[in-house]
């Protein structure tokens, strides 16, 4: 299996203020994570599907 799936999904940050910048921030770090753990996701699911 390939390390990098291997890996948990990182945990996200708690949104610690409201202002502009740091919710913008908050949000770019969020996203990147997300997707992130949506590709681990989605690579299992299709090696699951090729040892079908």
């Amino acid at each position: 299996m390939p390390a990098n799936l291997m890996k948990p999904c990182q945990s996200f940050n708690k949104l610690e203020d409201g202002t502009g910048k740091v919710i913008t921030l908050w949000a770019v770090d969020t996203v990147a994570k997300g997707n992130e753990c949506t590709a681990k996701v989605d690579a299992w699911i299709e090696i699951g599907k090729a040892l079908r």
